[in-house]
């Protein structure tokens, strides 16, 4: 039996979370991640790394462990809060003054390797009436927090240690593809808002502008909307779409759109929600460079990657 190890925490609230934690998976006679990931419902990735991460874990997977483990989740709730401060408080807590008229919040993942920065935006986002699911400081955490927490918008640094945010927004997104993802970052060309508009993400922002437009920002990407620096034209032309490009959940949903199905007759076929549904359809339109349902519709047959059925659209009368 191969014991895993504790990993090495400044002393504290953390460094008590660490040992009480390990004391437990010793106690249940040290499984291993795979018998604890079944235990706990979770991957084995995330069982795996809520042990031996030095980083804190987010309390939906510390409590899936915990669980696993035979150990007490009040006590561990208690001391999961205690280790977040004096960062942040617990990711639970209602905004703060929230702004009157500030329109509905949005539930935001915030990713920032700088902690005097992170903890700004994590203020103003609560001011403005949004709710902080959580943070965190590194893009292949990023990328697991994400999916563990469902956010609405991930705001993303574009500089990460380790895993950069294209990256990690191109694997969310991949993962995910009802997740939005707003790049920030300190430089703010037009190749790297191309660059980052492939890779996933609904949209790219100086991180020189204030609270208000981020706020605008968040919420025009919640809406399924693509914003981007002013003065940012695109790319002078789009290539033409490409069979391999499309995987095939994206090919189905095509198929779909060009029989002349409804987003929500999509989604009632394939078991999905609307929302989930027009993730898709965003993905295949940044994939393709179309923007229209009627262009969508003329490509799928004229590339004869998809055929409709008889009774189905045609590129003429499809509409959206």
């Amino acid at each position: 039996m191969v014991v895993i190890g504790r990993p090495d925490v400044p002393e504290g609230a953390h460094r008590r979370l660490v040992d009480a934690l390990h004391e437990v998976y010793l106690r249940a006679g040290a499984p291993g991640v795979r018998t604890i990931a079944q235990r706990g419902g979770v991957s084995r990735d995330t069982a795996h790394r809520v042990l031996t991460n030095p980083a804190l874990p987010t309390w939906p997977a510390l409590e899936a462990v915990v669980a696993a483990l035979g150990g007490d989740i009040g006590r561990f709730r208690a001391l999961w809060v205690a280790a977040r401060q004096p960062d942040a408080a617990p990711i639970t807590e209602p905004p703060a003054e929230p702004v009157a008229g500030a329109g509905p919040s949005v539930r935001v993942l915030v990713v920032e390797d700088h902690p005097l920065y992170r903890k700004a935006v994590v203020q103003a986002m609560r001011a403005l009436g949004h709710v902080v699911v959580g943070t965190t400081a590194n893009g292949e955490e990023a990328v697991s927090l994400a999916l563990e927490t469902r956010p609405e918008v991930v705001l993303m640094d574009h500089f990460l240690p380790g895993l950069l945010g294209m990256d990690a927004t191109a694997r969310i997104r991949s993962a995910d593809p009802a997740i939005r993802v707003l790049i920030l970052s300190a430089h703010t060309t037009g190749e790297m808002t191309l660059e980052a508009l492939r890779s996933g993400a609904h949209g790219f922002l100086s991180k020189d502008v204030d609270a208000d437009e981020i706020d605008r920002a968040i919420r025009a990407v919640a809406r399924g909307e693509v914003h981007v620096p002013a003065g940012f034209d695109g790319p002078p032309e789009v290539a033409e779409p490409r069979e391999q490009e499309l995987n095939p959940r994206e090919r189905r949903v095509l198929q779909l759109v060009a029989e002349g199905h409804t987003d929500a007759e999509i989604a009632e076929q394939l078991a999905v929600s609307v929302r989930t549904v027009r993730s898709y359809l965003d993905r295949v339109r940044d994939k393709s460079g179309l923007r229209r349902r009627p262009e969508l519709v003329r490509f799928a047959v004229e590339s004869g990657l998809v055929t409709p059925r008889p009774g189905g659209a045609t590129p003429d009368d499809a509409t959206g």
